[in-house]
């Protein structure tokens, strides 16, 4: 088990990013992959500090790990979960898109300061339901992959809100059904059934406590240095 972000800036030289809005790894256990098309290998292990971006998919498999996604928001993945990034923190509509392939998903969106409304939005998808968020902590729960967290394997496919409000819908242009602080929605057939937080549930949901963000002042280090790599490596192809 790994968590320490002093690490972070250590790693900076182990991949070269654009200067688009990224994810940074910080904590990881047991083994997590990388995969997407900007990648040489069909995996790449997950190490802390690795980079994602839009289009990338991250995927544990005996292990999990968390990511810091911009200063918008923190995920963590769950054993044998997979979660591709289709929009980070979109330059137009400010906007960040989750799609959740497998597994079990936790998602605290980061508050702004002094409590100020955040003015961009955060959406989890699967090919069952949208869940929309605008500060929050929940979990999203689909059916795993290729093996089974043992710890969430009673959780049923759905939506399970600790803390904020979560707006839940069929698909992008369906009907939203508001799910409060301890309250839950799953799937039932193929509507959506809304009641009272499981207490089961609500108990692994305290995994929130141990999140820690990326100070925003840290994180825009991260990335400047970054992109001051990536053009140090393609000048030095240009040259070759």
């Amino acid at each position: 088990m790994t968590r320490n972000f002093s690490f972070i800036l250590l790693l900076l030289f182990s991949t070269a990013i654009a200067a688009d809005e990224v994810g940074v790894v910080s904590f990881v256990q047991g083994k997590n992959f990388l995969s997407g098309p900007r990648f040489k290998n069909a995996k790449e292990t997950v190490r802390l500090g690795s980079v994602l971006k839009k289009g990338d998919t991250i995927t544990s498999e005996d292990g999990s790990c968390e990511i810091q996604l911009a200063t918008q928001a923190t995920i963590r993945l769950s054993k044998f979960s997979s979660v591709k990034i289709d929009e980070l923190l979109n330059p137009k509509t400010k906007s960040t898109t989750l799609n959740l392939v497998s597994g079990k998903l936790f998602v605290k969106a980061h508050k702004p300061e002094g409590g100020a409304p955040s003015q961009t939005g955060l959406s989890v998808v699967n090919p069952s339901f949208v869940a929309g968020v605008r500060g929050t902590e929940f979990l999203v729960s689909t059916p795993n992959q290729g093996g089974e967290d043992e710890e969430l394997k009673d959780v049923e496919t759905g939506v399970y809100v600790n803390e904020g409000t979560v707006a839940v819908s069929p698909d992008k242009k369906g009907k939203q059904t508001l799910v409060a602080e301890n309250e839950e929605v799953v799937l039932s057939g193929k509507q959506l059934k809304k009641q009272i937080l499981d207490e089961f549930v609500k108990e692994k949901m305290r995994i929130f406590e141990q999140f820690k963000a990326i100070k925003e002042e840290n994180y825009q280090r991260i990335k400047e240095q970054y992109e001051k790599n990536d053009q140090i490596m393609n000048d030095y192809k240009g040259q070759g």
